[in-house]
């Protein structure tokens, strides 16, 4: 069951409110800061891809339950084993190398390494980077999913293409290219321990 599923449910079913005089709880509630008839409308039919807390907040008030009973039996219940990040939740999450290259981080804040799908269009190439020299040894693992590219690391080059892996210690100066003229190179590229 999602998330708006349940809050309807509990809004039609025990509450045994439609949406306008449930909507009129919210406003006597909280007044002009009250979400607005149509944003609620949008949220309980699944349609706001990013349900501000803020306004979780206030169904749940209107609703008599918690934050962590309203999430309880739905795909939005948070996990005590696994960390998900939906593909929606990552379109923050971009990093732009120029007008031909982007990476997404795929990992979440909160672990010790970094995870990305990098994606560079025909002739395009990532700026050259390195990672800090210190005590720890930096690495990234590249797993190529798509057509080729050329790696430069340090003075040397290696093509990989697609199946291909390719691992190597990150504070050395490197950066990729797509040598394709019509078909896109996409990598996932994981760092072990993150540099920032």
């Amino acid at each position: 069951m999602k998330i708006n599923e349940k809050m309807r449910d509990i809004r039609k079913y025990s509450l045994r409110l439609n949406l306008k005089k449930f909507h009129k709880k919210l406003v006597d509630i909280f007044g002009e800061s009250a979400l607005s008839y149509y944003s609620l409308c949008r949220i309980e039919k699944g349609h706001s891809d990013a349900t501000r807390i803020k306004s979780l907040y206030q169904i749940c008030t209107g609703l008599g339950v918690s934050l962590m009973e309203l999430r309880e039996g739905t795909e939005q219940e948070e996990s005590k084993l696994v960390n998900i990040i939906r593909a929606s939740d990552r379109a923050g999450n971009k990093y732009i190398y120029n007008e031909k290259s982007a990476a997404v981080i795929l990992s979440p804040s909160d672990i010790k390494f970094l995870a990305m799908e990098l994606q560079i269009q025909p002739g395009g190439d990532t700026k050259k980077e390195e990672d800090p020299v210190n005590f720890n040894r930096f690495e990234k693992l590249i797993i190529m999913l798509q057509g080729k590219m050329i790696a430069h690391i340090g003075s040397e080059k290696h093509q990989i293409k697609k199946g291909d892996t390719l691992s190597f210690a990150s504070n050395i100066p490197h950066y990729f290219e797509n040598p394709s003229t019509n078909i896109r190179a996409r990598c996932i590229i994981v760092q072990n321990p993150k540099s920032y």
